[in-house]
């Protein structure tokens, strides 16, 4: 818990680490079985989790949508107008998403992760990253 404690000076979240760390290695502990320095392990594997919580710390889901990028051609008062509609109709689709989904389709889009990064920050596959983003994508074309 220390060490957790350390690397993200937070006690809520290295418990939260330590925590996920136990449950881990309960769950997969027949490949565990021939490790031989465990405690090496341990440390390595709570410094990880550590690390993507702090990454998923630094990026707040609730605020994303307001970083959108607005697509205008600055022409005149009416192609500025429509652009900020149809951003704005983008968003509210955006929001529509399920959270996964949305988070996914937001570390892509947003803050331009790629898919092996956005699939180590959350825990999940790559291929369940494409999934995600096909999913997002294909509502946002129907419904847009």
């Amino acid at each position: 818990m220390q060490f957790a404690y350390s690397i993200t000076q937070n006690v809520d979240d290295a418990e939260e680490v330590v925590n996920d760390v136990f449950i881990a290695i309960w769950e997969r502990h027949q490949d565990l079985l021939g490790i031989e320095t465990l405690k090496s392990y341990l440390f390595r594997a709570v410094k990880n989790r550590c690390l993507n919580q702090i990454k998923r710390n630094r990026l707040p889901f609730d605020d994303m949508r307001e970083e959108m990028p607005v697509p205008s051609k600055d022409h005149n008062a009416l192609d500025h107008m429509l652009a900020k509609e149809s951003g704005a109709r983008i968003n509210d689709l955006i929001d529509k998403l399920p959270t996964k989904c949305k988070q996914v389709f937001l570390f892509s889009r947003v803050h331009e992760l790629s898919y092996k990064e956005i699939a180590e920050l959350m825990d999940i596959s790559p291929k369940t990253v494409e999934n995600q983003i096909g999913l997002a994508l294909k509502f946002l074309k129907e419904h847009f």
